[in-house]
């Protein structure tokens, strides 16, 4: 980050600018450790890249930057038109295609892809069984024999109750509850080894986990809560005014819940 984002993250944190710096300090070996990582699970990896569900494009944009060759290909799939037309416009790259899809149905020739990658996607995965390995299938079709098919997420490990430990913890917990104003299930947050096991009953061989130890971050709840509240007239429109007892006891409950950070884990596996 830049001084200018550096201050406008203080000002929307409630935090001084000194507490900023010093955490994105913090950071700095968990950053190393995270590129370490990235840079052994794509050390063996030939062909396509598919990234499943972008989002805002934050970690395409970092895969684009760092870790897919100048020559490469990159897949990444947003089931929603509005937002994978506003991510093509953000990220003018021609190593990217944006498929309006998601996991279940995707339009790519069996085994296309040398490795498959989801970062803080999959504990907000939402489906119609919540089937996670039924839901993945599309994606360990495309990917091919040899190819490594990777998760990026948070976990729960360290807390007995997450919820109530954890300010962030219960954040989560809310894309459960949106999910079932739809009648959907959210597959929420798990621990590292059902990520471990998920991995063990879609195929997977040779298994390989790091965890990085992330730390508090200052200002969270207030943060998120003005987040939230920025949120609040998209989500009204979308779930109707039915998601505003969601979203106050979320804010209720941040006055009580410590701002305590989940550990982020890689989980990989390689295709038989």
């Amino acid at each position: 980050m830049d001084e200018k984002e550096i201050l406008a993250w203080a000002e929307a944190s409630g935090i001084s600018v000194e507490q900023a710096k010093e955490y994105l300090k913090i950071l700095e070996p968990l950053d190393k450790k995270e590129d370490n990582t990235l840079r052994e699970v794509f050390s063996g990896a030939t062909g396509p890249v598919l990234e499943l569900s972008a989002g805002r494009g934050e970690f395409t944009r970092q895969l684009l930057e760092k870790y897919i060759h100048p020559d490469g290909k990159l897949y990444t799939t947003e089931r929603l038109s509005e937002v994978a037309e506003k991510l093509i416009q953000a990220i003018p790259d021609k190593r990217m295609e944006v498929l309006v899809s998601d996991s279940s149905k995707l339009p790519l020739p069996d085994c296309s892809v040398g490795l498959v990658i989801s970062r803080a996607a999959l504990h907000d995965f939402v489906s119609d069984g919540g089937d996670v390995v039924k839901a993945l299938k599309d994606s360990v079709r495309v990917l091919a024999p040899g190819g490594t098919f990777v998760i990026y997420d948070k976990i729960k490990d360290g807390y007995k109750d997450v919820e109530t430990e954890s300010a962030e913890g219960r954040m989560e917990r809310m894309n459960v509850e949106l999910a079932a104003l739809e009648g959907k299930v959210c597959w929420g947050l798990h621990y590292l080894k059902d990520y471990i096991g998920l991995l063990e009953e879609m195929g997977f061989a040779d298994i390989k986990t790091t965890v990085l130890e992330m730390p508090d971050q200052p200002g969270y709840v207030r943060y998120m809560t003005g987040n939230l509240h920025e949120r609040r007239p998209a989500y009204v429109k979308r779930w109707g005014e039915k998601v505003n007892a969601i979203l106050d006891s979320l804010a209720t409950d941040f006055q009580n819940v410590p701002p305590k950070a989940l550990s982020m884990a890689f989980i990989w596996g390689r295709k038989k």
